[in-house]
Formats: C-alpha cells, sequence, structure tokens
C-alpha cells in the first residue's frame, strides 16, 4: 500500500494525488485506505515513516566511541540508500515540505523525527567528547547539518549535477565537520 502511495504522491504531489487511484493501485477496493489511515496528508506521512524506517534498517551500527564524522556518514549513508530506493517520491517529499502551508509542513516534519533524533544523539555525544562545538544545542546543530545534507540532495538534482546520491555522505560530513577552507599549509 505505501509503494502504492509512494508512486502516486511521486506522480502527482500530494494536492494531485487520490487516495481511490492509491487504494486501486494497491489492489484494494476503492476508499479501502481510509481503513488505514484518516488522511491523504497521513498516508504522505506515513511513506516518510517508511523511508525513515528502511533508513534505521540498512544503517550500519557504529562503536558508541566512533568519531562523530563516522557516525554521521553511517547515518546519511543510510538515508540515501533509503532515498534512492524512493527518489521519485523523496523529490516530491522535499518539494512539498517546500511549498505546502506551514500547517502542512508542521504535520510532515515529525515523520523525519527518528533520523533528526538520531543525528542530535550522536551530536550530543561528540560535543560531551570534546569533538563539537557546545556554544548550539544538539537540536541546533543536527538541523544545521541537515540542512548542509538537504541542499546536497537539491543540488543533486539539478540539471547538470555532479553531485551523485552516493557523494552526500561525504561531502555533507566534510564540510559540516571541517567547513569548505582549503586545509592550512602543513595539514
Amino acid at each position: 500500500m505505501l509503494d502504492a502511495a509512494a508512486a502516486e504522491f511521486a506522480a502527482k504531489g500530494l494536492e494531485g494525488a487520490r487516495v481511490d487511484d492509491i487504494s486501486l493501485a494497491a489492489g484494494l477496493a476503492k476508499g479501502t485506505i481510509y481503513n488505514y489511515f484518516d488522511s491523504k496528508l497521513e498516508v504522505f506521512r506515513a511513506v516518510i515513516g517508511e523511508w525513515t524506517r528502511r533508513s534505521a534498517e540498512v544503517r550500519e551500527v557504529t562503536a558508541e566511541d566512533a568519531p562523530i564524522g563516522e557516525k554521521l556518514r553511517a547515518i546519511i549513508i543510510a538515508d540515501m540508500k533509503a532515498a534512492e530506493e524512493m527518489e521519485e517520491f523523496a523529490r516530491t517529499a522535499f518539494r512539498e515540505v517546500i511549498s505546502a502551508p506551514a500547517d502542512v509542513v508542521e504535520q510532515l516534519l515529525p515523520a523525519w523525527d527518528p533520523v533528526d533524533e538520531e543525528m542530535a544523539r550522536v551530536i550530543l555525544q561528540a560535543q560531551e567528547a570534546g569533538e563539537l562545538r557546545t556554544d548550539r544545542t544538539p537540536a541546533e546543530l543536527a538541523r544545521m547539518f541537515v540542512a548542509l545534507v538537504n541542499g546536497l540532495m537539491l543540488e543533486h538534482w539539478m540539471p547538470g549535477s555532479s553531485v551523485q546520491l552516493d557523494d552526500i555522505a561525504d561531502l555533507a560530513v566534510d564540510y559540516y565537520l571541517d567547513g569548505a577552507r582549503r586545509p592550512s599549509v602543513g595539514t
């Protein structure tokens, strides 16, 4: 059912998708999806939830004492694998979050909370280990990192871009932790 929903949303967007078409594409009778979800927005949020669930499922486990870069890379590599599996829906999800009214965005964003919370947890550990600055909260630093990752995903989708989904984890972690400055002489 969620695969059918992802395809319908990818083809028609949140506004244009029809719940009856999702039900039929899933091999169900018209309207059957309402036995499982209260609204089309709830279905959309469930597809995002499937993306985050899949991301957690494919994420490589890192040692608790691994450096922050290794932990963040593992999170983003897994997220990019999950995004690649449903890339057309991922593009649609981004478009909807960018263009939807604030109340809709407010309802969609919690579907990504498991990934954001994991990043904040990893960032807190890095702060406690002295690897990251402490003048910002872990949640703020996580949002900054997510903004960089999302920006790289948008760049990936731009015509003529050389950024591949497989590049995003390394680019995001390197630019987040080291910045875009040239390394100092001798480093």
